[in-house]
């Protein structure tokens, strides 16, 4: 099947054409940064007020360390950049649905695993009876580390998107020795494919390691399909975990559809272009787990037998009753999720232009 997806769109370009010579003063260029700040706000309250009212919610409920809070305002405001808020929606429903996601049955993920915090809760675990640094497993407030793990790649993409449609027509200059512009329409065409893939895939992944972990099933491993593994651990999955993937990927993409159809710039996608991006999101999760069991250590309690997580995606140290269970230690669970996102991003970009989705503008 041949998708198609035409961003017929008319846009005018925000840099001023090169045939007239520009004389820019220190005052020309205050007030250019003013008359920005000010566009910023007068056009971008809506986006202003949910990025306030989500860092508030992450403050008061714990679910962002202020690193982490810091983060997401600096990824919230590289979305507001774009033209299309599309992108910014996209955003702000991944960070909903995932929080919603964690706190599913977080009582029963408490027990399932234990977490470890590099020594810093020592006092608190000995009091308990647990390893240094170890406590009761689940999500806690997530760090900068992983929030930029899973919006990093989005936004290098916005960037780069952002930049060309400001360039979107080549231009020379008669009067300066300038070579002419970027102006790459196949790549300007693509990359909106390429963040959405992005986001489906890092749902996909969300849905598929909060909700998978409470199967009734025991998970196995997904390179030794044979192997039945403890819950936590890399690699493992279940078949619950892999539905519940291409719910969240199929998700993200309705919101995106949605988004870019009622937003500027008004286009659709059309079956084919929402079944790949669909599918997206189940590769992302099949390959996290793939990287998972292949380049991340995972460790075990040799007490209990439970998985042992690093707070935050960090490493866990194996020492005392701590274990490696399996895996190469070369990535931390932060590196796979942004590798698996980039990765899922440029085969579904490449895809796109093998069979001809995003070749209009």
């Amino acid at each position: 099947m041949k998708a198609v997806l035409v961003l017929n769109v008319e846009y005018t370009p925000l840099s001023t054409p090169l045939d007239t010579t520009i004389v820019i003063n220190h005052a020309q260029t205050h007030h250019l940064l003013e008359s920005a700040i000010m566009e910023i706000l007068t056009t971008r309250w809506p986006q202003i007020t949910a990025t306030t009212a989500l860092v508030t919610y992450a403050h008061t409920r714990h679910k962002l360390t202020p690193a982490g809070i810091l983060a997401g305002i600096l990824v919230a405001g590289i979305h507001m950049l774009h033209p299309w808020p599309a992108f910014f929606w996209l955003l702000i429903i991944f960070f909903v649905l995932g929080t919603g996601v964690t706190r599913v049955g977080k009582k029963v993920k408490a027990g399932l695993t234990i977490s470890y915090s590099g020594g810093k809760s020592a006092k608190v675990a000995s009091a308990h009876g647990e390893g240094e640094g170890e406590g009761e497993g689940g999500e806690g407030a997530r760090t900068s580390t992983q929030v930029f793990a899973n919006s990093g790649w989005a936004c290098v993409l916005i960037l780069l998107h952002t930049w060309l449609l400001n360039n979107s027509t080549p231009f020379t200059s008669s009067l300066l020795p300038l070579s002419p512009g970027p102006y790459f329409p196949a790549l300007a065409a693509l990359l909106p494919i390429g963040i959405i893939a992005q986001y489906a895939a890092v749902a996909a992944d969300t849905f598929s390691s909060e909700l998978g972990i409470l199967a009734k099933t025991k998970p196995f491993l997904i390179t030794a399909p044979w192997r039945r593994v403890p819950a936590g651990t890399n690699g493992g999955v279940t078949v619950d975990g892999v539905l519940y993937g291409g719910l969240g990927g199929a998700l993200l993409t309705i919101t995106a559809a949605a988004a870019l159809r009622v937003l500027p710039p008004y286009i659709g996608l059309d079956v084919g272009t929402m079944g790949l991006l669909t599918l997206s999101g189940l590769v992302g999760t099949v390959l996290d787990s793939v990287l998972g069991a292949l380049v991340q250590a995972t460790v075990t309690d040799g007490k209990s037998g439970k998985v042992v997580e690093g707070h935050g995606g960090q490493r866990v140290v194996v020492g005392g009753s701590r274990v490696r269970m399996g895996g190469v230690d070369l990535l931390t669970n932060n590196g796979v999720n942004f590798v698996m996102a980039m990765v899922t991003s440029v085969a579904a970009m490449g895809t796109a232009y093998v069979s001809g989705v995003g070749t209009g503008r």
